[in-house]
């Protein structure tokens, strides 16, 4: 009986809790980009964030992950108990998407450092879905219900309805290490879409970017609505520079520029693979297959590239030159201004076997942001659908209209 109102106490402080921050800035006038602090509970001011933990790995190393809201529309708790984080956390292969993937690993809620004693460790054994295919998400399986999570106080989050590019105002929520004050940090910023070309190793384009003080162990963090505590995004990618002086120059280089930034993936689009409370990746509105793409000659690829002249004084166009390899038999690719197109049905090419898989068609004619959007089918005769493309791969260049033009010049798309 003791438990039992500790838990209805703990339950109601968080509800509270929940409610106040409807009516309060979230960030409690933290300017943008100063430095993260360390959530301090004992006053269960913080309940909200119960649900956002620390992951450790077999490795040893250890990433965030936050709980996500998945009751139903009758606010039951039907399901299992699922966590989002970074797919790199779980399976670092890029081009490739995995399911039911076997995963042993651990999260932590209640991760604040003052109070120790209310910190709750969770097997995982499983990853029901973990992609480096045009983004770096991963929904895992917790060995227990939500409803005994809610019950024992930990707080899920809901996932952003729909996606914004604009900038927005956002929080961070993470477990990174390296503090003396070792629980949850807090830290604010603005966030928007770091567009189609992105000069940054390993960032897919339409990552969001943003500058907030974030630290190793911060990957797999939620970023949330500063208003509503929603999930807008999942951190991928940490500043480079962070903590060390820039190198000289920077600013007239873009890839200077964009290791300057934290990255992370929008992962609104999951909201429809939950149905009844059961993570279900072969719905009617979520398609997420297992995807096996490797890029055959990676250090060909280019970020820049550039119109040249002929002998003849002909102008030429440069070529994707991509060669790759794909589990699937055949694909379908096109190549777009803005990356957001490759999400679109319309305009991909008919299907193409994946026996020597080559796409050298030409880039441009017009100079600025290219991408090349490829989706592995597994017939000539199957349809494209927003669903199916949530697995679309994406690369990107910038052409330039010589080898002269400054690099700075990049898309804002």
């Amino acid at each position: 009986m003791k438990y039992l109102s500790f838990f209805c106490f703990t339950g109601l402080i968080g509800l509270l809790a929940i409610s106040a921050a409807q009516a309060r800035d979230l960030g409690e006038g933290a300017v943008n980009d100063s430095p993260s602090r360390a959530l301090q509970n004992s006053e269960h001011f913080y309940e909200i964030w119960s649900g956002v933990g620390r992951l450790s790995l077999q490795s040893g190393e250890t990433c965030s992950a936050v709980l996500l809201d998945t009751r139903n529309r009758q606010g039951q708790a039907t399901g299992p108990a699922y966590l989002l984080t970074s797919g790199h956390c779980v399976y670092f292969e890029y081009g490739s998407a995995r399911a039911n993937l076997p995963f042993e690993a651990s999260i932590t809620f209640h991760y604040f450092y003052d109070m120790p004693q209310r910190k709750r460790q969770y097997a995982i054994r499983t990853a029901r879905w973990s992609s480096l295919v045009g983004t770096d998400l991963a929904v895992l399986e917790v060995d227990a219900t939500l409803a005994s999570l809610i019950q024992a106080g930990v707080n899920p989050l809901k996932l952003a309805s729909h996606q914004t590019y604009e900038s927005q105002d956002a929080l961070n929520v993470g477990a990174p290490g390296g503090f003396a004050e070792d629980g949850l940090r807090l830290s604010a910023c603005a966030e928007q879409t770091a567009g189609t070309f992105i000069d940054h190793p390993g960032v897919f384009p339409l990552a969001m970017k943003n500058n907030c003080d974030l630290h190793a162990g911060s990957s797999g963090s939620p970023m949330l609505n500063r208003r509503t505590n929603e999930i807008t995004g999942i951190v991928s990618k940490i500043a480079m520079w962070r903590n060390i002086p820039v190198p000289p120059d920077c600013e007239y280089s873009t890839s200077c520029t964009a290791a300057r930034f934290n990255y992370s993936y929008s992962a609104n689009f999951l909201h429809k693979c939950f149905i009844d409370g059961v993570f279900t990746r072969d719905g009617a509105d979520c398609s997420l297959e297992p995807v096996e793409l490797t890029v055959m000659e990676p250090w060909k690829l280019k970020s820049y590239v550039h119109r040249t002249q002929n002998a003849v004084g002909q102008i030429e166009l440069p070529t994707w030159d991509f060669r790759f390899s794909l589990e699937a038999p055949f694909y379908r690719y096109k190549t777009v201004h803005n990356a957001r197109d490759c999400q679109v049905p319309g305009n991909y090419s008919a299907a193409i076997s994946t026996e020597d898989a080559y796409i050298n068609t030409e880039i441009g004619p017009q100079s600025g942001a290219f991408a090349l959007c490829i989706i592995g089918v597994t017939s000539g005769e199957q349809q494209l659908t927003r669903a199916t493309l949530n697995n679309v791969f994406t690369s990107a260049v910038y052409l330039s209209a010589t080898p002269d033009t400054p690099s700075q010049a990049v898309s804002k798309r």
